[in-house]
């Protein structure tokens, strides 16, 4: 299986990308054999049918790209150095890997625990891992998409990244974990612009109203502010814009079954609107003065 597939527009490139780095449910025979849990578990880890929801955007100039291997296997969005250097056999603290809070949870580049925090192996991996996953699925990815990127950029003076992912609703949470989160409180999508630092105001502001004038509950980065892609693509001052977008699931599946309810397609009818409602307002937020 490839690691990624881009879906480029039959109409004129706009300078926009769609990206979803966690939809993938591919599971590699290796993998398959190595944990000890039930696959659906992994699944549930990811954005499921996020994929779905944003493949109609290229009808309006936009690139679709689509990650294929399950966020457990290999996780891009995470810096090269987010690895728990205890998952794998023959560590040293010599080792250059990044200990960060996400990691600390389980949750780096290879994910050692499910969503309801079960071990995903039963010990340690061969170090040899940690090569063959990188090499095979992380940095073609990277590469794939930092090159798609910088060819928007040089072509249209400007890029737009959207990160496009989905996160279990206060409800489901309660159903295994007594947190007490009132489900009314809980927003429809969450932007992440990296407090201001990834895309231009106007820009996140523009996507804000949006989703709000189509019935959304919105709010800004907490407590998700954005994750790697848009932190490292996002650089607003050299006209690289990145903005992570985080649907709540009960917006469109029954989070029990993984399947899809009749929210799903007014949902993604609002996503391709998005497409269509950016690329005709290009010119206002990207004058053509200011994108070179």
């Amino acid at each position: 299986m490839h690691p990624y597939s881009i879906c480029y527009p039959e109409c004129e490139q706009n300078g926009i990308l769609f990206n979803s780095p966690h939809s993938g449910t591919g599971l590699s025979k290796e993998f398959l054999k190595q944990i000890i849990i039930d696959p659906d578990l992994i699944h549930r880890s990811g954005d499921i049918m996020v994929d779905d929801l944003i493949h109609n955007v290229s009808k309006f100039g936009a690139i679709r790209f689509t990650n294929h291997f399950s966020r457990s296997y290999v996780d891009t969005n995470r810096s090269s150095r987010e690895i728990e250097p205890d998952m794998f056999q023959n560590q040293n603290k010599d080792n250059d890997f990044d200990r960060t809070a996400k990691v600390a949870r389980g949750f780096g580049i290879f994910s050692c625990k499910s969503y309801n925090n079960q071990e995903i192996y039963a010990g340690k991996l061969p170090e040899s891992e940690i090569n063959h996953r990188m090499t095979k699925i992380y940095h073609p990815v990277h590469k794939a998409l930092s090159e798609t990127l910088d060819r928007l950029r040089q072509k249209h003076g400007f890029y737009i990244l959207l990160d496009c992912h989905s996160m279990p609703s206060y409800q489901f949470i309660n159903h295994f974990s007594n947190t007490g989160l009132s489900h009314t409180s809980q927003p429809d999508l969450i932007i992440g612009d990296c407090f201001d630092k990834s895309c231009s105001k106007d820009l996140s502001q523009h996507v804000a109203k949006y989703f709000t004038h189509h019935g959304l509950k919105v709010t800004f980065n907490t407590p998700y502010s954005g994750g790697f892609n848009t932190q490292n693509y996002g650089k607003p001052q050299d006209n690289r814009h990145a903005l992570q977008l985080e649907f709540n699931r009960a917006l469109y599946m029954d989070e029990e079954t993984l399947l899809p309810h009749n929210g799903f397609r007014p949902l993604q009818a609002v996503i391709t609107r998005l497409s269509e409602n950016l690329n005709d307002n290009l010119g206002g937020l990207f004058p053509l003065e200011k994108r070179f």
